[in-house]
């Protein structure tokens, strides 16, 4: 396990020294993605918690091992997330009060904002390349959708959205890639000890 509470009660360490730091420390990244029945985490309940971690995607859905997600998050002193420090983890507090919150929380909406990324999490995908097979679908559609699987019952509707939940945290993982390259770049750091070879190491997963 990453062993940073010391290090940030010992440094001042800017979000980018954070940033980079836990990129070398890939085996305690959690990436993060949560569906919900609605927008307000006072009326509304979490639907799925997807996670990526260690290359491998894990659905946790609510009804049938949303609870189990709690081991994962519990263990993993890294979460990465876009926009959840408004959006998910105030419905993971909410969800699982007596939860404590990582030892470090990386927002990939507001890190990919220094290295000139803006808008939301679809909008940075497409500016970067990333397509997926639930193009054109939102965060109202994953209501939907759940709504039609609780209402009908419908395989099909629930499939599709762990699969949009499944995209959205995957690409997490490319975003924050993208993301450690150019902050890697910016810092001068991809000049040193073998250049692109240094950059490979942060990123490598």
């Amino acid at each position: 396990m990453l062993e940073l509470k010391g290090i940030i009660d010992r440094e001042a360490l800017s979000l980018v020294d954070l940033c980079l730091l836990c990129a070398k420390k890939t085996s305690s990244l959690l990436f993060l993605d949560i569906e919900t029945e609605g927008l307000s985490k006072e009326k509304n309940d979490i639907t799925l918690i997807g996670i990526y971690t260690q290359g491998k995607y894990l659905p946790f859905i609510k009804g049938f091992n949303l609870e189990r997600s709690l081991s994962l998050l519990k263990a993993s002193p890294v979460w990465v997330t876009f926009g959840g420090e408004r959006f998910d983890l105030p419905f993971i507090k909410k969800r699982f009060s007596d939860l404590s919150m990582p030892v470090v929380h990386l927002d990939l909406y507001i890190l990919s904002s220094f290295v000139g990324l803006k808008g939301g999490l679809k909008k940075i995908e497409k500016a970067l390349g990333i397509n997926r097979e639930t193009d054109g679908m939102n965060g109202y559609d994953a209501v939907k959708l759940w709504q039609r699987w609780i209402e009908a019952k419908d395989k099909r509707a629930l499939r599709k959205l762990i699969l949009y939940n499944k995209e959205d945290v995957v690409n997490l993982k490319k975003i924050f890639e993208y993301v450690v390259n150019k902050l890697v770049e910016q810092k001068g750091e991809g000049q040193k000890g073998g250049g692109k070879d240094e950059v490979n190491r942060l990123v490598a997963f």
